[in-house]
């Protein structure tokens, strides 16, 4: 045989031993990733068998919204048959509180820290306070904590406008909830909370009237205007090391 076809011979082992060495590779590797993977999850699931058990417990909001007031937490509604003339009656000292209530409970035997960001007040004096940053001892619940924001009459109607053209309402009360205790290598839950709505409306047949949304004969009272979570979701981060800022990668990998 001549020697060129030796040397095509010879190419092609070359290519196939090489492919072979390509595939054995890439054989490893994702048995590595199966390996990572699983011990990853195996972490997780050590890390949430010891989270502390930490509950958050929301009332629906109340109805009817509360009217704003400058000296203290809203504790008064509007008068029934109330409206309001726009642009008369637009300015600020025409307000509406959104607002709900909730409360945290640490079920576990460890203290816990939860802290409050956005929206969420505690009453302090009659007056809404940041509410900051909680201790929570094991078995302890905490004081009344409240999602609460107030708005202008003519910011909630900004809100229907949205809401009729199917629009994200505008005007939003937000607030999260993040708890975690003094474990290095432990777990962070958080809930974001939203409360939404439109609350008041035009009145029929009345040119640039609004009023308080009344009862309807099918959906009940004006609390179905309120957009709003009584089991928000948790978001979980497991740390390798909250003090190097390490997190377990999420379940998909990423």
């Amino acid at each position: 045989m001549s020697d060129t076809f030796w040397t095509a011979l010879g190419a092609i082992g070359g290519t196939l031993a090489f492919g072979g060495v390509v595939w054995q590779a890439q054989l490893t590797r994702a048995a590595l990733k199966v390996s990572q993977l699983m011990t990853a999850d195996a972490i997780r699931s050590r890390l949430d068998s010891q989270a502390p058990g930490v509950t958050l417990t929301l009332d629906a909001p109340p109805w009817d919204p509360k009217a704003w007031t400058p000296n203290g937490m809203p504790c008064n509604t509007w008068p029934h048959g109330q409206t309001w003339h726009f642009p008369g009656q637009q300015d600020g000292s025409n307000r509406l509180v959104l607002q709900q209530r909730l409360v945290l409970e640490n079920l576990s035997d460890r203290r816990v820290q939860a802290r409050c960001d956005g929206d969420l007040v505690v009453v302090s004096e009659n007056k809404p306070t940041a509410a900051g940053v909680l201790l929570l001892e094991p078995g302890e619940k905490s004081p009344d904590i409240y999602l609460q924001r107030d708005f202008t009459i003519k910011e909630l109607s900004e809100n229907f406008a949205a809401k009729q053209a199917g629009q994200e309402l505008p005007h939003q009360v937000r607030g999260s909830v993040t708890v975690e205790d003094d474990r290095d290598n432990g777990s962070t839950d958080r809930w974001d909370l939203t409360l939404t709505g439109c609350p008041v409306q035009p009145v029929p047949d009345r040119d640039a009237l609004w009023t308080i949304a009344p009862w309807h004969i099918h959906e009940g009272s004006g609390l179905r205007t309120l957009d709003y979570s009584l089991l928000p979701p948790r978001q979980r981060i497991h740390w390798v090391s909250r003090a190097r800022g390490v997190q377990l990668p999420a379940p998909d990998g990423t």
